[in-house]
């Protein structure tokens, strides 16, 4: 498994091969995973849901706590660290505008 601990303050490359993980630890709500190539599953402590990411999909991380990704076939993503002093969670995941038709009310 492959852990990341360095407080970078600029994106990190990361590849992994087939069924490889990586997991960072702390509060890191705020930072993105961008995947570049390949399919990635991506859970974070706390979160009943797991996702999956393919190339061109992003996820926020919304929770504190450990973050762990696994690729599902050999990928590469981008990891960027929040550059905010504080991390706020406002909406656990983006929303795709198109989505807003059909409900009531606006997301905020």
């Amino acid at each position: 498994m492959l852990n990341t601990k360095v407080n970078l303050h600029t994106p990190t490359d990361i590849k992994l091969a087939k069924y490889q993980l990586w997991n960072l630890a702390g509060d890191r709500r705020g930072d993105r995973i961008s995947c570049i190539s390949g399919s990635l599953w991506v859970t974070q402590e706390g979160d009943l849901k797991d996702y999956v990411l393919n190339s061109g999909q992003n996820f926020w991380v919304a929770r504190p706590g450990t973050v762990v990704v696994q690729a599902l076939q050999n990928s590469q993503f981008k990891y960027n660290l929040n550059e905010l002093d504080s991390h706020i969670e406002r909406n656990s995941q983006a929303v795709d505008p198109s989505l807003q038709v059909h409900l009531k009310r606006p997301i905020r």
